[in-house]
């Protein structure tokens, strides 16, 4: 069992370029239509190899890797890809496929941005980003087009990802951003095999934001309100008035200060925790999964079914008035069946059907809304704001010192406005044949595959309005606290309604193909030739549909030399007429060093390999959007205006990628493989050329209409290192990390250049996509001579006050206005990604532990809790500028509290690392002996200990908001972490 593990990390994709474990292969050789993407590309070799090749030739058992509409031998593959396997997957034990593939692929980036049950969210780029418009991965699921959503992990294979040219041309225009082939699992020849795996996860949030007590906010209020009226005065004084009547500022008094900090009157000075109050310190996931593995020579199969029931980390209270339920939860139900059937000897059949129903409940919020609106107001409200209800039972809501009253409530919001109930289907077929035509001509074989897919959404939402209360207090003769309510006007209790909105999405993929496969004596040829058409429609859209050819020829000479080319012709109706079909073609090469004499007897190198290829593809993602369909097309408004003007020359983006891998296996355990790239992009759609007079030529939009005019650059590498080794029949060590790089730059983005008082001509051209320009800053004003010795930074809204941000004049004129912008990140998204795996395994214990994370990165802290203090603070801002903590000493990092500032102009001050390191997961188990398991008529008895996300080191200020989802606002659902304990029986 330990060699067959080495074996697979021997292939794994661009490590070793034709990954698949023997078990794979042992499926792929009982069923040669598999998915219905299997190549016939092996069957004849694989018959004729032995009797065939030259004795010259290291015969080696083969092995197969997932290329583009088909596997490939390890040996013969050219192409830049790399596979891992489900198992693999299933010990991530995350509820979502994207989170289990996180930091495992070189050269694939995901960074989750919420966690929200059932609707997680995420950044995905394989190689980075090529263009500014759209890096989008095309996902294939058993061999079509389709996205990964929803899939369970247990029903995975495998997973491999494209990267280079040569493994995606023939996607042509769809495979610019790279391909992630997703395979399930399909039947065997032999005795059915059971699995059956339960678990229980208890979750809770990575990070919770660290709000101030009611007993601080109350102080910092006072201090924020000093600070906008010394700033106004500073402005009036400025512009040749005087200072300003402050009679009317509200501050907290001295007496209500005291009544906060005593806590002892909480119906008129509440003192809560409002985070702690309204989210779950801990939920509950619970999940089963069933499949069964086998079959005949005539008929394989691979059923599987799952069940997830999902808790939410925000508390609801049942309202006895309504019968409605408010609970956050989310619960799934996953079905797959994959049949394979032989017909005759040259006959073979196979239907893949899989998919999930889902309900996912939450409170309703309002039209629009979701648990980012819930979270900002539970964010923004103060821990001394209101409580939940009057005595009466009625909702309660903030007026605060500044007299800004709001009918907004987070228990309302959680409690008293509805339900939404969200009920989502989804369907994926797949059905196909393959004939043989030997007899015709021998190698020579025909398929045929249907597939499509049905998506549908059903929301119910059952919403209401309630009244809201404010707390309206006065104090009598004897200064004492008199309790009333009073209704806030324009709110009040209304009954149910019944509201419902509906989502249908399907697609139609229709595909044949000829495959030719020979071997020759020493050569070897291998040739696909196919014809597809998919069609796709969701709501009211117009479809979307390509068509094309597509074709592969790969050459083998002695198992050493290896020469492929790969094409795509294929066109979308997107583009106008005569402008709407291109051809994608690529080369590649490969030499088996290892398999030169001068180097088989070599006890150092047990596989050597080096391959390059060269070729283009094309992303055309950017017109598949509901704003960016048919832009070839000139529209017209209702006032014969118009609304947009066409572009008739508009097409895909263009890439031309050239890349250079090696790969080798030194001593059979120690495996490396590095791959280089370089990405020139053409054609790229730059959608604000230049701005023209509104209304000029009856256009209203007033900029020219988008075109391919656009450059840009993206280089980088890819490093894979491996360890693994069968100590002794009870030790066995497995280690194997990767790290991807990749930095992008537009060369050309037909963008007028400033004139030479500007510090920087170009905001994007010579800069990486997403390029964030801003002010340069060098602390905060300390002193008055300070302010008065510096650049005259009033241009930017105001003249500054101690504690102010100093921004730096580029230019030199003394002056710090949009002519001193400045690019201030080094990029948003990481240019450096990386993961570890370590797995020890003695006697019947394994030990599975998986680190990751991201380097290179920069975010921008805007949003609540870095530049918002208008309503809320946070921990982190009792470290905020005043003199008393200058003078003292005391660490500062924050500008001084105050809403009447220009701290919040966009600058590097907010702009901080959002490099992490992640330890993702970890796992312990323990298979029982055989002894045990016999006694059940079990082959095998695991029982482990799992968690998820269980820590993470970053270098953002403060640990309020998880560094993978930080973001503009920071108001995500948190990301969760979780322990897992679970027991997995095989029958």
């Amino acid at each position: 069992m330990k060699s067959n593990i080495l074996k697979y990390f021997l292939v794994l994709g661009v490590s070793f370029s034709a990954a698949s474990t023997v078990h794979a292969r042992q499926q792929w050789a009982h069923n040669t239509v598999g998915n219905g993407e299997a190549s016939t590309s092996n069957v004849a070799s694989i018959e004729s190899r032995n009797d065939q090749m030259d004795t010259t030739v290291v015969q080696q058992p083969e092995e197969y890797v997932d290329v583009a509409y088909g596997q490939q031998t390890k040996h013969s593959v050219t192409s830049s890809v790399f596979t891992i396997s489900g198992d693999d997957l299933v010990s991530n034990r995350s509820t979502n496929l994207m989170i289990a593939l996180q930091g495992r692929l070189p050269g694939l980036r995901i960074l989750q941005n919420d966690g929200e049950p059932g609707n997680e969210s995420f950044n995905a780029q394989i190689r980075g980003y090529d263009s500014p418009n759209s890096n989008g991965i095309m996902y294939v699921v058993d061999g079509v087009e389709r996205v990964p959503f929803g899939i369970d992990p247990n029903e995975v294979e495998s997973i491999t990802v494209l990267r280079d040219a040569a493994a995606t041309a023939m996607y042509g225009m769809r495979g610019s951003g790279g391909v992630l082939l997703i395979k399930t699992k399909s039947g065997i020849v032999g005795k059915t095999k059971i699995n059956v795996s339960i678990d229980h996860s208890i979750q809770s949030p990575t990070r919770k934001p660290r709000i101030v007590s009611a007993q601080d906010y109350v102080g910092m209020f006072n201090q924020r309100v000093a600070n906008d009226t010394l700033y106004a005065d500073v402005q009036a004084i400025a512009a040749g008035g005087s200072g300003l009547d402050h009679s009317n500022s509200v501050f907290y008094t001295a007496r209500e200060i005291e009544r906060y900090q005593l806590g002892d009157s909480s119906e008129f000075y509440p003192s809560r925790n409002m985070v702690d109050e309204f989210m779950e310190n801990s939920s509950k996931l619970t999940r089963l999964n069933v499949n069964f593995q086998g079959g005949s020579d005539a008929l394989r199969f691979f059923t599987s079914v799952s069940y997830m029931n999902q808790g939410g980390l925000f508390k609801n209270e049942p309202f006895d008035r309504y019968s409605y339920d408010a609970e956050s939860k989310n619960k799934r139900f996953n079905f797959r069946t994959n049949l394979d059937m032989t017909i005759n000897p040259t006959l073979n059949m196979f239907a893949n059907i899989g998919g999930y129903m889902e309900k996912r409940n939450a409170p309703f919020v309002g039209s629009g809304q979701g648990w980012d609106y819930v979270l900002a107001k539970l964010y923004e409200t103060p821990n001394n704001a209101h409580n939940d209800l009057t005595p009466d039972g009625e909702v309660l809501v903030r007026r605060n010192k500044l007299d800004f009253r709001t009918s907004e409530s987070v228990y309302g919001y959680l409690n008293r406005t509805g339900s939404s109930n969200q009920t989502t289907t989804r369907l994926n077929n797949t059905f196909g044949l393959r004939q043989d035509l030997g007899k015709v001509l021998k190698g020579l074989s025909a398929s045929a595959q249907l597939a499509f897919d049905i998506h549908s959404r059903n929301t119910l939402n059952r919403s209401r309005d309630y009244a809201a209360f404010e707390v309206a207090t006065f104090q009598d003769i004897n200064m004492q606290d008199s309790l009333g309510y009073a209704q806030v006007p324009g709110t009040g209790n209304t009954t149910l309604s019944d509201g419902q909105t509906k989502f249908f999405y399907y697609m139609y993929n229709y595909r044949g193909r000829i495959d030719y496969n020979r071997q020759f004596g020493a050569h070897s040829l291998n040739a696909t030739l196919l014809a597809e058409r998919h069609t796709q429609q969701q709501q009211d859209l117009l479809n979307t549909n390509y068509i094309g050819m597509s074709g592969r020829a790969a050459y083998g000479y002695m198992d050493k030399y290896f020469a492929e080319a790969n094409f795509a012709y294929q066109g979308s109706e997107q583009f106008k007429k005569g402008n709407n079909f291109g051809l994608f073609p690529s080369l590649a090469l490969g030499w088996v060093a290892s398999n030169e004499s001068f180097l088989q007897d070599s006890g150092l190198i047990s596989y050597l390999k080096l391959r390059t290829s060269y070729g283009t593809t094309g992303n055309s993602v950017y017109n598949y959007g509901s704003n960016n369909q048919y832009l070839y097309l000139t529209t017209w408004n209702n006032n014969a205006t118009e609304d947009q003007i066409g572009n008739e020359s508009i097409k895909w983006e263009t890439s031309t990628k050239a890349n250079f891998g090696v790969e080798a296996e030194l001593f059979n355990s120690l495996y490396f493989s590095a791959d280089i790239f370089s990405h020139k992009n053409t054609d790229v759609i730059i959608s604000d050329i230049a701005t023209i007079p509104s209304g000029f030529m009856g256009l209203t939009g007033g900029t020219l209409p988008p075109a391919n005019i656009g450059e840009s650059e993206n280089k980088g590498f890819e490093l894979v290192l491996g360890y693994d080794k069968e100590v002794n029949e009870d030790w066995y060590i497995n280690v194997i990390g990767n790290i991807s790089h990749s930095k992008n730059k537009q060369t050309y983005t037909a963008e007028l250049p400033y004139d030479n008082t500007f510090a920087y001509a170009y905001r994007r051209q010579g800069f990486p996509i997403n390029q964030l320009f801003g002010y340069k800053s060098d602390g905060l004003f300390n002193s008055q001579e300070e302010i008065d010795n510096w650049a005259d930074q009033s241009a930017l809204g105001g003249v500054p006050i101690l504690g102010d941000i100093k921004y730096v004049d580029l230019t030199g004129d003394d002056i710090v206005d949009e002519r001193d912008l400045a690019p201030i990140t080094a990029a948003l998204v990481p240019n450096t990604a990386f993961g570890l795996r370590t797995q020890v395994n003695y006697k019947g214990f394994d030990l599975n532990v998986f680190i990751n994370g991201v380097a290179n990165r920069d975010v921008y802290l805007n949003g609540f809790g870095r530049w918002s203090n208008r309503d809320n603070f946070t921990e982190s801002m009792k470290n905020a500028w005043t003199q008393e903590k200058y003078a003292a000493g005391e660490t500062i990092d924050y500008p001084r509290l105050g809403n009447q500032s220009t701290n919040y102009r966009l600058s590097d001050y907010w702009v901080k690392s959002g490099s992490y390191v992640r330890l993702r997961n970890v796992e312990l188990g323990f298979t029982f002996p055989e002894v045990i398991s016999d006694k059940l008529n079990a082959t095998s008895i695991r029982v482990y200990a799992n968690g998820l996300n269980l820590l993470v080191w970053d270098n953002l200020p403060d640990s309020d908001f998880d560094p993978e989802s930080a973001s503009s606002q920071n108001i995500n659902y948190p990301i969760i972490k979780a322990f897992n304990f679970g027991l997995n029986m095989q029958f």
